[in-house]
């Protein structure tokens, strides 16, 4: 019986151990939540719906003269409604900005408190955690404990607003990867569609607390389902998003950035190839970004004009950018074909290695395919079926590309250190783009080329 108690003893010290592992830090049981909000919707943020316990710690409320408050799960959701939406214009309706005390739980004065930026502890809605303290010594103990910098509330708010393209792009892609396809599945499956269409909400909030209270997808909907179908409601049917941020040039960057992880890759190597007298200088707004570009490099298209801002803003506000992995090049390696010193030209290189072992390096891929289809007239006793492996320069990334699983671009107007190329991509959709940019002839794979086109282009 001993035994039997002890056993059950441990196994629920395991489960809760278990549980408080997968807690959030922000999470604080409800009873202990202080909610300012009234109504069927106080205990969602109205900017983007979350559960205002489950995100408790990184709480932030406005008390309006009108006597009434808005409560948010963030700073980040703060930003926004005074900023672009509600409170837009509207500053002066605000009677007090509230924050909770992490130690405390209590809403304190934002503008006496002391911030946290950046420790190693996750935040809410924004890459860059940000935690208030009603007391220094306890804002210190937390920095000291999980890194960060201490701030005041008027640094915090404006390192969040600065932040704030990069963040929503962070949400857009957590949405758009996981809850938007939730959503869908469970709005399709358990939901009362025709009910929920009707619904005529202002916030999301409103919206998420009309689908709970009426039941509208079942009674047994876990908040993050319920979050979910309310994201793919607002988002994707009613397309709030797209008409809220779809024409903001710098969050659509940020969320171009997560969806081609070489995107800003193209940018640098459009700024080195292209528009290298560009300065890398600290711009001081995207606008002034974007018209540095429109000076300097006028001639460059849409598609690649994004890439370059991409990249350029990205190194100011530390996007991160996928490394390539370029062909290494031994610094005296002569082209076999051409007998130009193949390192001088890093953004074309071509690279074979033989079945017996033999390695040769090329300044673009033309030469390479010349020594390919002709070795014997370049003194070198090989067919096409001794190359074992073959090797190009993307021209968007620099990385190294297995020719055989390229997308070609014949005839455009961009040269490479031989003249006219063929010029190698890693996608057929890249090669689409620069082609239609750059007056592209032809697209073609590796076993579409011919010795005839290749030889021709010296023509």
């Amino acid at each position: 019986m001993f035994k039997k108690s002890i056993l059950s003893l441990l196994i629920m010290v395991a489960t809760v151990a278990s549980a408080n592992q997968h807690k959030m830090f922000q999470t604080v049981p409800l009873k202990e939540a202080t909610l300012l909000q009234e109504g069927k919707d106080k205990l969602y943020c109205p900017n983007c719906g979350m559960h205002l316990p489950k995100f408790y710690k990184t709480n932030h409320a406005v008390k309006l003269n009108d006597g009434t408050s808005r409560q948010y799960c963030s700073i980040y959701c703060l930003v926004e409604e005074m900023e672009l939406t509600v409170l837009k214009d509207k500053h002066d309706t605000i009677k007090e900005i509230l924050v909770v005390d992490v130690n405390s739980l209590k809403f304190i004065d934002a503008k006496k408190a002391y911030y946290v930026v950046g420790s190693s502890v996750n935040g809410t809605m924004s890459m860059t955690s940000k935690y208030a303290f009603e007391k220094i010594e306890d804002a210190i103990a937390f920095e000291q404990k999980n890194g960060g910098e201490v701030k005041s509330f008027d640094e915090a708010y404006k390192i969040a607003l600065l932040d704030f393209a990069k963040d929503t792009a962070m949400v857009y892609n957590k949405r758009s990867s996981k809850m938007y396809k939730m959503g869908e599945k469970l709005y399709n499956k358990k939901c009362n569609k025709e009910a929920i269409d009707k619904i005529d909400a202002h916030t999301m909030g409103e919206m998420k607390s009309i689908i709970k209270e009426e039941n509208l997808c079942g009674a047994d909907l876990k908040d993050g389902q319920l979050q979910a179908v309310m994201l793919y409601v607002w988002d994707v049917r009613l397309d709030k998003f797209e008409k809220m941020y779809g024409q903001n040039e710098e969050i659509q960057l940020y969320i171009k950035s997560k969806k081609d992880p070489n995107f800003l890759k193209r940018g640098e190597n459009i700024h080195q190839r292209v528009c290298k007298s560009l300065k890398t200088k600290k711009h001081q707004s995207f606008k002034e970004l974007k018209d540095a570009i429109e000076t300097t490099c006028p001639k460059l298209k849409k598609d690649d004009k994004e890439a370059l801002m991409g990249y350029m803003w990205g190194k100011n506000s530390g996007m991160k950018m996928k490394k390539s992995n370029p062909i290494a090049v031994p610094a005296d390696t002569k082209c076999p074909v051409c007998g130009m010193f193949v390192a001088k030209y890093p953004k074309w290189v071509a690279y074979t290695k033989l079945s017996d072992g033999k390695e040769f390096y090329y300044d673009g891929t033309k030469d390479m395919f010349k020594f390919i289809f002709e070795a014997k007239s370049y003194h070198h006793n090989y067919s096409k079926d001794d190359f074992a492996t073959i090797l190009v320069t993307d021209y968007y990334t620099l990385s190294q590309l297995d020719a055989k699983k390229a997308f070609f671009v014949i005839g455009a107007s961009v040269y490479g250190p031989m003249g006219k190329e063929l010029i190698p991509f890693a996608t057929k959709e890249d090669a689409v783009a620069f082609s239609k940019n750059y007056n592209g002839k032809q697209i073609l794979t590796f076993e579409q080329i011919t010795p005839e086109l290749v030889f021709g282009l010296d023509k």
